[in-house]
């Protein structure tokens, strides 16, 4: 949603949702991707067209065939249906926290190439 943010210095979260309770999944949605800006995660998707920059940006980077995407990572807020085809998933249902934000969030540890 616009105008919605997480910041990490200060660890603030602002969500504009919308009233209602159709809208409580998307709202949580939202509310759980700014509150994992607050822990350090970052976006995942291209600031110009709102696509998922794979692979840390896909659910399931390794699918084949890559579309459709039935579950989008947290950080990116979208479903990649088709190139140039996104939606905006229904509820945290349908997201994952993949390993990257995770590692971000201190979830996972980074892997170390020893």
């Amino acid at each position: 949603m616009q105008h919605s943010l997480g910041l990490q210095k200060g660890l603030i979260g602002l969500v504009n949702g919308y009233a209602g309770e159709a809208h409580a999944g998307r709202n949580n949605l939202v509310a759980a991707h700014e509150l994992l800006h607050t822990l350090g995660a970052t976006d995942k998707y291209d600031m110009d067209t709102l696509e998922p920059l794979w692979p840390d940006g896909y659910a399931d980077p390794t699918q084949y065939p890559l579309y459709p995407q039935t579950r989008a990572e947290i950080m990116s807020g979208r479903l990649q249906v088709s190139p140039g085809w996104l939606m905006l998933p229904p509820s945290l249902d349908h997201a994952v926290i993949g390993p990257a934000t995770a590692i971000e969030i201190n979830w996972l540890a980074p892997h170390n190439n020893l």
